[in-house]
């Protein structure tokens, strides 16, 4: 059983709150953790106590009377410096049932009161919210108001060794309440329909909670604990008022990874303010958890409504109700007024997959997305044993959550999900109730999303996956039933999530076909993200061969000068597929070379792209503004920080209208360029593509202030566009003129200056110096008063409080015509949505371009590759490796494959003599040529490649359970079943993880295969049989990476000193130069002395074998050349 942490975490300072209490506060509130009880007096009866008569007294008696009450009362305060005495009724001090700090619409407002007696009611008495509790350390002193200063932040008081000794006592070895529940105990623990982990059908992400417990609790803990049942996978943000708690084993976590601390008690308990939820939430979130908002989602008097409405209600109704509005976890984020984008630009994407195995194949149905986004991916296929397309969409798109049916996948993939997906999240879903079937889904789309008697009709991509003979779209079609499926994981994860209906509504949906396949299925969509149509093909493979993406050295580091997100995250796409296409490379080499050539403009537009957001999620978030469900939780939730919110959506909104007016510079910017590319990215229609939203932009500029909006936090009409808004706004002043004439009378009366006081539903208070109040008569209603320097009474009058009530009606009057007024405005934007959406790509398309003129600017050579069409070749002069000529101390290398040399390079030399890292540079290039980049060589030629295979490295990890030699074999089988002519092949060292004879004979029989083929290949060996074997092959080219041998001695290698010259030169290598190798690793020098005794050994053995066959072969020539090498040999 779990303990409590140390002292040292116990009572360390919460600087979290520290930092909230420097803020300044907003408006003359209580304390962020009192409650409005007058609200609720006719729900809930108060608990006889001490009576408290003034506001000083109720502090003082709120910080002695924590022990059964988080939830304390603290009245209004109002002045900074002096003490406030608030004339009302006398109340009693009770132990509160409801748990709500405040649950008016606005910040602790009481009813008005007069200085006459209130009489006393008759209450019952209730146990506390959550009894047994105490605030501790700084937790509690946060949340006190210190006397002296009774109105704006709370201020700690310093702590003794005594009182810091106090706190520590009776807390360091508590055991939690919850950690003595029984159905919380391993041996016990069921799911919600009472399963056992290891039962085929136990949800760990339900827990049961015993109805007995259950009915033990208080209202409010009743509420959590059965969230909790429903999520028992998730930290529930529970809303207390003004604040998020987190309780049992939550609030453990708020200690451990946010630094809280907790809360003295029988249960634990921390906790943070409204304000702060999008960096707590943020911070798990990352981390790995789940998070639920818990929002209250009716106010006191909805509740009093609610109760009154009931024939019998219980005590358990006699509670503010709350909901889940939102479960967030990575792969499901969407940002909204309460959460702010992410910094990072790569996409968080949720993938759901489904499989079949049929005819000796697998086929796989897939959906996957990022929701942030809300591009919507589908796909089926038919797979190889190896699961080659399948790796590929992973190592395209990887997910942060994968969902899959509990029993639905075989062994083999459940292998793939666990290596190449080990650092993703895994969600199993049962079968039809949360995976849902491909007919299920469709009817829940149609009923919920896509109904036709609202005027929404399906999209073009759905349509594709819909039997055509059923009008009505709820048939799926054979070929995509698994898709369907798939897509039904994702719809039931996000609804689970409450942002199903965010995301569908903004969706595009697009067919994802994987890479190889030529014929692509053609679909209508506004995004060419994902056109595969000739397109180089990159597999799993060979993306992590080449080190094409990675932190380290990858191509993508390399390459990447974005200075937009959303271009970043285009880059990432380009670099999975590269074009296969001549004319859109040559567009794209012209438009990156006139940017090279043109520095100052390469500048200029860099400089526009730095004041660009995340127009691409910025889009979608505002979407989601205009289009969110009425009866979605959110809708209801009482939020107190609604201000700070509505200031976020309008700072969103003004943020994307100025990132799009930045890019309407461009235009004017390029408006001499050359290049076709250039002109189509930047130019308006006739010219280019750009839509010209001049006349939307200079709408919404004119249609409101954006400055006051964001000061505000509502958008609100200039004046002479909104008739009824002005006349609202005409009404309001002409009230204020009316209040400064009485004011004036008031002043005449008392005879000295006086003024309105309070805020909200308290304002309009007169307030008098206490000299002068004494002329106040029976018309005069005492309202509170100020004692000490500046003492003074306050009174509302009959004339006051039809001023109040008057100005409440306006302005409610005025909320509703801006209201109205920012729906317009949200809805002509959203309107506008798809050439928002257009303008977004091809910004991010120059943004690419823009960043590959870069990257050449900061090369030392740089070259336009020439792209041929009437031969296979590939030529390099002078190349430098993209990531690695970081200080310019690279060896550049020159290649010649196919045209008028052999086709296939078999490439000897030393170890460590670079020999990989040639075959990556000469990948990386090609690459590189064919997503339109200049590449660091003197010059380059080539044609189009198909398809990069690689054999670089054994990679045990791509499928589970297999040996070294089996993956070497199973890559190797892939190249010989899938390469072309077109085809690009690096094999290093293939057969090596057999017996040299073995892995001779496979090496040379693949080699013969492939020279055959006539594909572009770098083949490594040290098989220096199969240089001997292939040395008169025309197809077979023969190199070595050179290397400078100092001493060189056949008879004490350990003498010798080896210089790797990193150079590609023509010819065999003359040897391996192994034991060079094994010197510079520090090998022992007899040990690598009796190596080459050895070698010698089995070289002489092999040679007189090879001498007996030439021989017999009556190969003289042959002969000759074996009785010079065995007198290498002698020992």
């Amino acid at each position: 059983m779990s303990k409590t942490p140390t002292n040292k975490n116990l009572n360390k300072s919460n600087t979290l709150f520290n930092y909230f209490k420097k803020s300044p506060a907003t408006s003359s509130v209580s304390s962020p953790r009192s409650s409005a009880i007058e609200q609720d007096k006719n729900v809930l009866k108060n608990s006889e106590n001490k009576l408290i008569q003034s506001e000083n007294e109720v502090q003082i008696e709120a910080k002695r009377s924590l022990v059964n009450d988080p939830d304390f009362v603290l009245d209004n305060q109002e002045s900074e410096e002096d003490e406030e005495i608030s004339i009302r009724s006398k109340k009693r001090r009770r132990a509160i049932e409801s748990d709500d700090d405040d649950h008016s619409e606005t910040e602790n407002i009481r009813p008005n009161k007069t200085a006459t007696p209130s009489k006393k009611k008759e209450e019952k008495n209730e146990s506390a919210l959550f009894s047994g509790f105490e605030f501790s350390n700084s937790i509690k002193e946060s949340h006190d108001i210190d006397p002296e200063h009774e109105s704006g932040p709370a201020k700690k008081k310093p702590k003794t060794q005594k009182d810091q000794d106090s706190d520590n006592d009776g807390v360091e070895n508590v055991i939690w309440e919850h950690e003595k529940v029984d159905f919380l105990k391993p041996q016990h623990i069921r799911d919600a329909n009472k399963n056992r982990p290891g039962h085929p059908d136990y949800d760990s992400r339900t827990l049961y909670v015993p109805d007995h417990y259950l009915n033990s609790l208080t209202p409010a803990m009743r509420q959590w604990w059965v969230l909790k049942s429903q999520n028992f996978d998730t930290i529930l943000f529970f809303k207390v008022g003004k604040f998020y708690e987190l309780y049992h084993m939550d609030a453990g976590i708020g200690v451990q990874e946010l630094g809280f601390t907790f809360m003295k008690g029988n249960f634990a308990h921390s906790g943070f303010p409204e304000q702060a939820f999008d960096k707590m939430a943020t911070q798990l979130i990352e981390k790995g958890y789940k998070v639920a908002r818990v929002e209250q989602t009716e106010t006191q008097d909805q509740m009093a409504e609610r109760i009154k409405s009931m024939n019998r209600p219980t005590k358990f109704d006699k509670v503010t109700r709350r909901e889940i509005c939102q479960v967030t976890e990575l792969g499901t984020q969407v940002f909204t007024q309460q959460t702010a984008l992410i910094d990072k630009a790569e996409p968080r994407i949720i993938l759901s997959l489904n499989e079949k195995n049929e005819d000796k194949q697998t086929r796989y149905g897939i959906c996957f997305l990022d929701t942030s986004i809300c591009n919507i991916y589908l796909t089926e296929f038919a797979d190889d044993q190896h699961c080659s397309r399948l790796l590929t969409l992973l190592a395209h798109y990887n997910p942060v959550l994968v969902l899959y049916e509990k029993t639905g996948v075989s062994q083999k993939t459940l292998g793939v999900i666990r290596t190449v997906l080990r650092n993703a999240k895994k969600e199993l879903l049962a079968k039809d109730s949360q995976m849902l079937s491909a007919e299920k889904t469709l009817k829940i789309l149609k009923e919920n999303y896509y109904d036709a008697n609202q005027g929404k009709q399906w999209p073009e991509t759905l349509k594709i996956l819909q039997n055509s003979d059923d009008t009505l779209g709820l048939t799926p079609s054979n070929d995509y039933a698994l898709t369907l499926k798939s897509l039904g994981g994702i719809l039931w994860y996000l609804q689970k999530s409450l942002i199903d209906q965010q995301v569908i509504d903004s969706a595009n949906f697009l067919l994802y076909s994987p890479p190889d396949i030529e014929k692509e299925k053609s679909f209508k969509s506004t995004s060419t993200h994902l056109s595969q149509s000739k397109n180089m093909v990159l597999d799993a493979i060979t993306l992590h061969n080449l080190r094409v993406f990675g932190e380290e050295l990858s191509l993508y580091q390399t390459l990447d000068f974005c200075c937009t997100k959303f271009g970043k995250r285009l880059l990432h796409d380009w670099l999975c597929v590269p074009s296969n296409s001549k004319d859109v490379i040559l567009q794209r080499q012209s438009a990156v070379k006139e940017l090279l050539e043109n520095g100052a403009l390469l500048q200029e537009i860099r400089l526009v792209f730095v004041r660009i957001p995340d127009l691409e999620r910025l889009l979608a978030v505002l979407h989601g503004f205009g289009n969110q469900k009425l009866g979605h939780p959110d809708t209801r939730a009482v939020l107190y920080c609604l201000q700070d919110y509505n200031k976020k959506k309008i700072s969103d909104f003004v943020t994307t209208l100025n990132g799009f007016e930045a890019v309407l510079e461009l235009p004017d910017l390029c408006h001499d360029a050359k290049s076709t590319k250039l002109k189509e990215l930047t130019q308006f229609h006739p010219n280019g593509r750009l839509p010209d939203m001049k006349k939307s932009l200079r709408y919404f500029k004119d249609t409101f202030n954006f400055k006051e909006a964001l000061e505000t936090g509502s958008l609100a009409p200039n004046q002479g566009d909104d008739e009824e808004y002005d006349q609202v706004e005409i009404e309001i002043k002409k009230l204020q003129d009316e209040m400064k004439l009485y004011l004036k009378t008031q002043e005449h009366f008392f005879g000295c200056k006086v003024s309105y006081f309070g805020s909200d539903k308290k304002r309009f208070q007169i307030e008098v110096p206490e000299a002068n109040a004494k002329k106040a008569n029976s018309d005069y209603a005492l309202e509170s008063q100020k004692k000490g320097k500046g003492a003074c009474k306050r009174f509302y009058t009959k004339e006051t409080r039809e001023f109040l009530k008057k100005m409440q009606q306006l302005e409610e009057r005025r909320k509703n015509v801006m209201g109205d007024f920012a729906r317009r405005i949200f809805e002509k934007f959203s309107k506008e949505f798809n050439l928002w959406k257009q303008m977004v790509h091809l910004v991010a398309e120059l943004d690419v371009l823009v960043s590959l003129a870069e990257y050449a600017r900061n090369q030392e050579i740089i070259c336009v590759p020439e792209i041929v069409d009437n031969e296979n070749i590939l030529m390099l002069e002078e190349s430098y490796h993209p990531s690695m000529n970081v200080n310019g101390e690279f060896i550049p290398n020159g290649i010649e494959l196919g045209g008028q040399k052999a086709p296939l390079a078999l490439l000897t030399g030393p170890n460590m003599g670079g020999k990989s890292t040639l075959m990556r540079q000469v990948g990386l290039l090609t690459v590189m040529v064919q997503i339109g980049a200049l590449i660091p060589a003197r010059s380059c030629k080539t044609s189009l490649v198909d398809r990069i295979f690689t054999r670089l490295g054994a990679q045990d990890d791509i499928i589970a359970g297999q040996s070294t030699f089996l993956v070497e074999l199973s890559e190797a089988s892939i190249i010989l079943k899938h390469a072309t002519n077109k085809s690009l092949v690096l094999l290093d060292e293939l057969g090596r993880g057999t017996s040299t004879y073995d892995g001779n004979a496979i090496a040379g029989a693949v080699v013969n295969y492939l020279s055959e083929k006539r594909c572009r290949c770098l083949f490594s060996t040290h098989y220096h049989n199969l240089v001997d074997n292939f040395k008169n092959n025309p197809n077979v080219a023969l190199g070595h990476m050179a290397c400078m041998v100092e001493n060189e001695d056949d008879e004490d290698v350990t003498q010798e000193t080896v210089t790797f010259l990193y150079k590609y030169i023509d010819g065999p290598a003359s040897k391996s130069y192994a034991f060079g190798a094994a010197k510079l690793a520090g090998m022992p020098v007899k040990i690598i002395r009796r190596a080459h005794e050895l070698s010698k050994y089995v070289e002489k053995i092999a040679l007189q074998r090879k001498l007996k066959s030439k021989i017999l072969a009556k190969d003289f020539n042959g002969v000759s050349e074996c009785i010079q090498k065995l007198k290498a040999c002698i020992i």
